[in-house]
C-alpha cells in the first residue's frame, strides 16, 4: 500500500500540534507544594500524615529542594517525590 500525501499531512499535523500538548500536560500535572492540600500531599508516594503536616507547616517554599535543604523531608523521601512536585513562588498581595 502506497503512502498518500494526505496521510503524510495528517502525521505531520499530529506531530506538530497534538504531541507537544500531550507532553506539556505531563509536566503540568506536578503538584505545587505551596498550594496543595493535605489530602493531595498524602497521595504522593511514601508521604505519611506526619510528612504532609510538616510540608504544610513550613510553607511557603521558593524551590522544591527546600523540602530537603530545610530538613522538612529526608533525602530519601525527597528523592521519591522530586519529579512529582513543583514549588511555584507565592503571589504577593
Amino acid at each position: 500500500m502506497k503512502s498518500t500525501p494526505y496521510w503524510r499531512i495528517v502525521c505531520l499535523l499530529f506531530v506538530a500540534f497534538l504531541l507537544p500538548h500531550s507532553l506539556s500536560a505531563k509536566s503540568d500535572s506536578r503538584l505545587d507544594i505551596n498550594t496543595a492540600t493535605r489530602k493531595q500531599l498524602l497521595q504522593l508516594p511514601g508521604i505519611t500524615p506526619v510528612w504532609a503536616q510538616r510540608i504544610l507547616r513550613f510553607r511557603p517554599y521558593t524551590a522544591k529542594n527546600e523540602l530537603y535543604s530545610r530538613g522538612i523531608l529526608t533525602r530519601a523521601e525527597y528523592d521519591r517525590i522530586a519529579d512529582l512536585i513543583v514549588a511555584h513562588r507565592p503571589h504577593r498581595k
